[in-house]
C-alpha cells in the first residue's frame, strides 16, 4: 500500500512539472491544479486534473484538446482474471436511489453531422473461451435485467424503467437485427393488454387469404452508410457466405399484403416495409373455420354424400343433373379456343341473390363484367371483337363468393 502511494505521488509531481503547473494541496487533503494552465484553482475533488473538480466527486479529470482523457492499459498476467478498470459501488447499509458501477455519457443537444456518440463502447475478440464486447450479469433475487436498452425523446440524469421479473435483456422500444434470432419467441397476448376487442369478420377472410401470393426469395445485399473523415463509406449488412444470405426464404411481399391487410405492415425510418407475420395466424385460423363451416353446410344440403361439395375458391367436379340447381356452377366456355364468339355456361340456384361473371386479363385486371339475372341453367355469349387475342380468366361470383375461375383463349 505504501509503495502504491509513493508511486502515485511521484506520478503527480512529474505530471505537474511537465505541464508547468503548480501542484496544489488544500488543508483537507485535496490535490489539484494539475494541468491547469491559467491561474490557480482550489481543488474541490480529492484529486482533480485539468479543472477544480466537484465536492461530490473523488477524482475529476477534464481534458479539452486531445482524444483521450484517461488511458489505462493492463497487460495480461498469469492471473486468471485481469481488469483494465475495476469499478464498483455499494449501498453500504442504506438505500440511495441509483448506484452506477460505471456511467458513460456522450450526448450533444444539437445534431452533429459526420459524428458518432457512444455512451459505453466495448470491443472484444479472439478469446479462447469467449469474447464479450459488453457483458452484463443480473445477480440476486430482485427484478431487473442484465442489459437494458431504452429509446427516449428526452434526456434524464436518472432514467428509470420499472421491470417486473428477471431478464437477461430488456428493451424499451423497437429492436432491429440483421441476423437470425435463435430461440422461442412469444408475444404479449393477455386480454389485459388489449382493448377494442371484436371477432374477425368471417365474410371475406378466406377470400383475402386466397388472394395472397406466397413467394420464395433470397436476400438482397443492403449497405449501411457511415462517415469517416467526412467521407461516406458503405458497409455491407450481410455476410454473403452466411446461411442467412445463401438460403432461400419464404414469405409475402409487404407491398402486396398492405393492399389487403394494411394493419399487418409497418414502415421503418428509411421507408422500408416489414410484415407482422404472427398477425396472419389468427386470419389463417379464421379461414379454416370458414372452410369447415362451408363444408358442413354443403354436407347438410346434399342428399347424396357422393355429390361433390362446391367450396368457394376451389375447383370441384360438376354436380349431377338432379342436383344442378342446388349449387352454383361455372362451365368451360365452348368453343375454346375461339376467334369470333364463345358461350360460357353456368347454373345458379334460386337461392342466389346476386351473381356476376367477370373477365380478367392474366395480370388480374378486370376487363368485363356481366350481371347474371337468370337462375337455373343458362349461358352468355362473349364476342371476340370485344377483346384482343390472348388468354383470359373468367370467374363466377355469387353472393360475394368466388364460385369458380376458368381460362379461355381468343385467337385472331
Amino acid at each position: 500500500m505504501k509503495t502504491t502511494q509513493i508511486y502515485l505521488t511521484a506520478v503527480l509531481l512529474l505530471t505537474s512539472i511537465l505541464l508547468h503547473a503548480q501542484l496544489k494541496v488544500t488543508s483537507v487533503g485535496n490535490v489539484g491544479n494539475i494541468g491547469v494552465q491559467i491561474g490557480t484553482t482550489t481543488p474541490l475533488s480529492t484529486l482533480s486534473i485539468g479543472d477544480a473538480g466537484a465536492t461530490d466527486t473523488k477524482v475529476s479529470i477534464y481534458q479539452a484538446n486531445s482524444n483521450t482523457a484517461l488511458k489505462v492499459q493492463r497487460l495480461g498476467t498469469s492471473s486468471s482474471i485481469n481488469f483494465g478498470i475495476n469499478s464498483s459501488t455499494t449501498a453500504n447499509g442504506y438505500s440511495p436511489y441509483w448506484n452506477y458501477g460505471i456511467r458513460g455519457t456522450s450526448y450533444s443537444s444539437s445534431y452533429l453531422p459526420y459524428s458518432r456518440t457512444y455512451g459505453v463502447f466495448g470491443l472484444a475478440g479472439n478469446g479462447g473461451y469467449g469474447s464479450y464486447g459488453l457483458f452484463g450479469q443480473l445477480a440476486g433475487s430482485s427484478s431487473g435485467a442484465a442489459v437494458v436498452g431504452m429509446v427516449s425523446s428526452s434526456v434524464s440524469d436518472y432514467t428509470d424503467i420499472s421491470i417486473s421479473g428477471m431478464y437477461a435483456g430488456y428493451f424499451y422500444g423497437d429492436v432491429k437485427v440483421t441476423g437470425l434470432i435463435n430461440g422461442v419467441t412469444v408475444g404479449n397476448s393477455d386480454k389485459r393488454y388489449k382493448k377494442n376487442i371484436v371477432e374477425i369478420d368471417s365474410k371475406k377472410t378466406i377470400d383475402n387469404i386466397l388472394s395472397l401470393t406466397p413467394v420464395e426469395y433470397n436476400l438482397n445485399q443492403m449497405y449501411i452508410k457511415t462517415h469517416k473523415d467526412s467521407i461516406e463509406v458503405e458497409t455491407p449488412v450481410y455476410d454473403e457466405k452466411s446461411q442467412l444470405f445463401t438460403k432461400k426464404h419464404f414469405g409475402l411481399i409487404a407491398q402486396d399484403l398492405q393492399k389487403i391487410y394494411p394493419d399487418l405492415v409497418y414502415e421503418d425510418a428509411n421507408g422500408y416495409l416489414a410484415v407482422e407475420y404472427t398477425g396472419l395466424i389468427p386470419l389463417l385460423i379464421q379461414s379454416i373455420k370458414e372452410l369447415k363451416n362451408e363444408v358442413e353446410t354443403l354436407k347438410t344440403k346434399s342428399d347424396n354424400s357422393s355429390v361433390p361439395a362446391k367450396i368457394s375458391g376451389y375447383k370441384t367436379l360438376v354436380p349431377t343433373e338432379t342436383d344442378i340447381l342446388s349449387y352454383p356452377v361455372l362451365y368451360q366456355n365452348i368453343p375454346n379456343p375461339f376467334n369470333s364468339d364463345t358461350q360460357i355456361g353456368f347454373s345458379l340456384p334460386s337461392s342466389i341473390i346476386t351473381a356476376t361473371l367477370y373477365v380478367y386479363d392474366m395480370n388480374g385486371v378486370q376487363l368485363k363484367s356481366y350481371p347474371l339475372a337468370q337462375r337455373g341453367k343458362s349461358k352468355i355469349t362473349i364476342y371476340g371483337s370485344e377483346l384482343t387475342a390472348g388468354m383470359y380468366l373468367y370467374a363466377l361470383i355469387a353472393d360475394g363468393k368466388v364460385i369458380d375461375t376458368k381460362r379461355m383463349i381468343l385467337t385472331k
